[in-house]
Order: C-alpha cells, then sequence, then structure tokens
C-alpha cells in the first residue's frame, strides 16, 4: 500500500491519506479457516457455551447486560478452554499472536474481553499473566521478547491475544520477534481517556504517570521510547500548574505520539481501532477484526455484549496549550489504517 503523505518531520504534522476502511474491505472476505469448528456444523460455539458446560451454578454473572465479568469467570472460561485445546490443538504453523497497544484506559480490556475472549479459538493471556512478566504482583513489563513469544507459541491455540501496553514503545521490536503476529492500536479521544484515567485511578495518577518522564527514568516504562522533543514538551508544560486532567491529557498524548515515532501507520501488521466505532459499530468491527487476525470471530455472541456508546459528556476546560497539542495529534490519525 502507499504510504501517507508526509508534510513535515514532526508527528503533529503527519497526514495519512489512505481509503477508508470500508473501501478497503469486503464483508464477505472474511477469512473462515478451513479446520472444523467445536459445533461440527461451521459455527463457532462461543466460549460462553463452553463455561457453561462446566457449572451454571459455580460461575454465576452478575452483569447481565454488561461484559465485565469477574476475574474468576474469564480464568474458569480460560481453563475450560485450554482443556479443550489440549485435545484439538492448532498445528504449529496455524497459531499466531495478537498484540494491543495504545494508551491505557482507551478501551484494550473491551477488545480483549468482549470482542476476543468470546472465540475458543482465541487465548487471553492477561497483563500480570507469568507467560509474559516477571515475578512482582503489578510487574507488567515484558521478559526478554524472544523468551517470551517462545512461550506463547506453545498454547495450542490458533491465536493467542496479548495487550502490552507498556511495551508500546517498542511495538516493532515486539513484532518482528513474535513472527506471525497482527496488531491492534486503540485509539480512543483525550477528554475520555483523560476523564477515565482521573475517576479509576485518582486525581495524583496523571501527574505520577508525567514524572518519569521529566526526570528521565530509564527504568521506567513511562519514559521508554519518549523522544527528546516528547521530554522537552512534557517538561515544558509541567513546570505550570496542570490540573489532573490537563496533566492526564498529555500523558494520553505521549502514548500514542510513540504509534508516529516509530511509523506505524507504514506497518501492515497494524491497524488503528477507535474505541467509539467499536461500540456503537460491533457487527462491522467484527467483520474487520476477523479479516485483520485472519480467524472468523463469533459475532452472535459479541454484538449483544457491547455496550453503545452514549452521546458525548460534557468534557473539561483544558489547557489551551494541551489542548491544540492533543487536537493535532488526534488529527494525525485521520486517514492512517483502520479496522
Amino acid at each position: 500500500m502507499a504510504g501517507p503523505v508526509l508534510l513535515a518531520g514532526r508527528p503533529d504534522q503527519i497526514t495519512c491519506h489512505r481509503r477508508s476502511p470500508s473501501a478497503r474491505r469486503s464483508r464477505a472476505g472474511t477469512r473462515i479457516l478451513s479446520r472444523p469448528t467445536a459445533g461440527g456444523n461451521g459455527i463457532e460455539r462461543g466460549p460462553s457455551e463452553l463455561v457453561a458446560h462446566a457449572s451454571a451454578k459455580l460461575l454465576p454473572s452478575r452483569h447481565k447486560e454488561r461484559d465485565q465479568e469477574p476475574l474468576f469467570r474469564r480464568r474458569a472460561r480460560a481453563l475450560v478452554k485450554r482443556s479443550a485445546r489440549s485435545i484439538v490443538r492448532a498445528r504449529p504453523d496455524e497459531r499466531r499472536v495478537v498484540l494491543i497497544f495504545g494508551c491505557q484506559r482507551s478501551g484494550t480490556t473491551m477488545l480483549q474481553q468482549t470482542f476476543l475472549d468470546r472465540s475458543w479459538r482465541v487465548l487471553i493471556l492477561e497483563e500480570h499473566d507469568r507467560h509474559l512478566v516477571g515475578p512482582g504482583h503489578e510487574e507488567t513489563s515484558w521478559q526478554e521478547y524472544p523468551v517470551v513469544l517462545k512461550r506463547i507459541r506453545r498454547f495450542p491455540f490458533e491465536v493467542v491475544a496479548a495487550k502490552p501496553l507498556v511495551e508500546s514503545a517498542s511495538a516493532t521490536a515486539l513484532m518482528d520477534a513474535a513472527g506471525a503476529v497482527k496488531a491492534v492500536w486503540m485509539l480512543r479521544p483525550y477528554p475520555d481517556v483523560a476523564r477515565s484515567n482521573v475517576n479509576r485511578f485518582g486525581k495524583d495518577n496523571p501527574y505520577r504517570d508525567l514524572q518519569p518522564i521529566r526526570s528521565r527514568d530509564a527504568l521506567d516504562w513511562r519514559y521508554r521510547g519518549a523522544t527528546e522533543e516528547t521530554w522537552e514538551t512534557v517538561t515544558a508544560l509541567m513546570n505550570r500548574s496542570l490540573t489532573p486532567f490537563d496533566a492526564a491529557a498529555l500523558f494520553w498524548w505521549t502514548r500514542n505520539q510513540l504509534y508516529f515515532d516509530q511509523r506505524l501507520w507504514e506497518d501492515d501488521r497494524v491497524r488503528i481501532l477507535r474505541y467509539e466505532r467499536a461500540c456503537n459499530q460491533p457487527d462491522e468491527v467484527i467483520r474487520s477484526l476477523s479479516d485483520h487476525i485472519g480467524l472468523a470471530l463469533p459475532l452472535g455472541s459479541i454484538v449483544p455484549r457491547v455496550r453503545a456508546q452514549s452521546s458525548p459528556r460534557e468534557t473539561r476546560e483544558l489547557d489551551p496549550d494541551i489542548e491544540r497539542l492533543c487536537g493535532k495529534l488526534w488529527d494525525s490519525f485521520k486517514g492512517c489504517p483502520e479496522l
């Protein structure tokens, strides 16, 4: 595919000229793998059906209209999947990896649990999984990539999906190490991410996220991959009185800047998925995602679990310079390859 037109060297001046997702995508082109599905009739049985067979009483769902399952239910599903795939194993040449990158609070968990985990042919590895990270309850940084990918390839699934968000600065290196791989960069509007960050982690968290960048802490994942321009921008803006929402929006900028710093729009293995599109057009996203990862996802068991995004909430006024900075970066994603 032709690459984007570079108007200048700075990421906020990049415009990606590509065909729209609907022009690039053929719904009839969804790849259906030739191996028989669990149902034996060409229709994939969702993992919820498999878990239901384990014990309906053991695995109650407290959320009838929301896909926020208790952790033990997700782990029980993974256990049932692994048991099933120990019998019906995907051949090594059929196995591949799906990696989810982007900024925290952008819908990455939704993509994993609501979309991908519904397929019994997909295994989800959570951020703290010991196959990925080192010791420590809060550890999320991956161990050496070749070691981790060797472990992943042993799983007898067509797709193993992980979200190495803290490794987003090394997306290209990680994909190169993975071999057969597809990736998704989750993108959500910065006012929504900022609000979600503060609501979920507290008003002090955005400042904690920015401090390692300001102090050039090479051991912290937040600073890894930051360019000199990113450091200068963060340092200058932190010298003024920022609100928690200002700081959270600035952190959104630092994480999504990594997409352009690595020129990921040129990498055919990566597609952007916008949060609002996933929420409001799940059927189209499922078809596009199925094409992208080479595995037909069970549309019927995914769509009912997706919560439509309501009309935009009232946004807080941000520092004018941060608003301009984030707005330019947001606009730079227009035309880049999307699902």
